[in-house]
């Protein structure tokens, strides 16, 4: 059984991704992961605010929501493939988020999309999927 966690970001690179997965797997023997992160609240978002706390709460189940309705398209992708998966939101820095879900649940492989940034802005601005490729020891499927 092979287990790859998909991080998927709602990209078409990230439904690409998925669809490489479907291509090139053997999908009989396959589990996945379905990945999406969020940004956590900020202090500055809700500082100046009656009730800080309830509103951080707020904010992080609405982005909660929005990532389940994020991941339809993809959860329904691998549901018409007879795929095995489990779909997951996390708040955090994606890069160490997807790092560290590989190693708690044992992933064999990471698929992402990556946007295709150039050199140059990728130097300026980074991007989730460079990090990744720096921080795990994992096999990483990068799809473009």
């Amino acid at each position: 059984m092979t287990i790859a966690l998909i991080a998927f970001d709602g990209s078409e690179n990230a439904v690409r991704a998925i669809d490489e997965v479907l291509d090139t797997m053997d999908t009989t023997k396959l589990h996945v992961h379905l990945l999406y992160v969020h940004e956590p609240v900020q202090i500055n978002e809700v500082a100046f605010n009656t009730e800080p706390l309830l509103d951080m709460l707020r904010i992080n189940k609405a982005r909660e929501e929005a990532g389940l309705a994020l991941l339809t398209p993809a959860k329904e992708r691998l549901e018409s493939a007879g795929i095995a998966f489990d779909a997951h939101i996390r708040s955090g820095n994606p890069a160490e988020v997807i790092n560290d879900f590989s190693r708690e649940y044992h992933c064999d492989l990471i698929v992402m999309g990556t946007r295709g940034m150039g050199t140059i802005k990728n130097l300026l601005l980074g991007s989730v999927a460079s990090k990744v490729v720096h921080l795990t020891e994992k096999p990483l499927l990068l799809v473009k």
